[in-house]
């Protein structure tokens, strides 16, 4: 019998916006693309909670809703890239040159899962003196 070979891979983080994750759906979560922003770089991140960290501070102000996929991705196809370190140890992550995306989708094995997703917290103004049900239902 001979034994299959064995691939090495690696879970990568992605925060994404609505726009992005609304093409990742399109392209059956097998593909991503860079935001409107002009971006020339993703960052894919190798912590979760970081990516989340960015979601939520940088994303959400933005656009009022961000999402986090988790990419699993071939670790040879991420050999040539180095990964960078911002502020923290547990701040690592790729730089991925945006001209080279076509690459690193090619490369992505199975759908991208999202693992999480952020909105803007909902708040309602309450008059004093009033019973806050009846408030919010006019």
């Amino acid at each position: 019998m001979t034994p299959l070979p064995h691939s090495e891979t690696i879970a990568l983080y992605l925060a994404l916006c609505p726009q992005q994750l609304a093409a990742l759906i399109r392209a059956d979560w097998r593909r991503i693309e860079p935001g409107q922003g002009g971006e020339h770089f993703m960052f894919l991140k190798l912590n979760q909670r970081y990516a989340e960290m960015i979601a939520r501070q940088l994303i959400v102000p933005l656009h009022g809703a961000a999402y986090v996929a988790r990419l699993i991705v071939s670790e040879r196809a991420m050999r040539h890239y180095d990964i960078d370190t911002v502020a923290y140890e547990e701040h690592l992550e790729y730089r991925v040159p945006v001209c080279e995306l076509a690459y690193l989708n090619r490369h992505i094995l199975g759908e991208a899962a999202i693992v999480s997703a952020f909105r803007h917290q909902q708040s309602y103004s309450v008059p004093l003196g009033t019973k806050p049900l009846a408030s919010l239902l006019g």
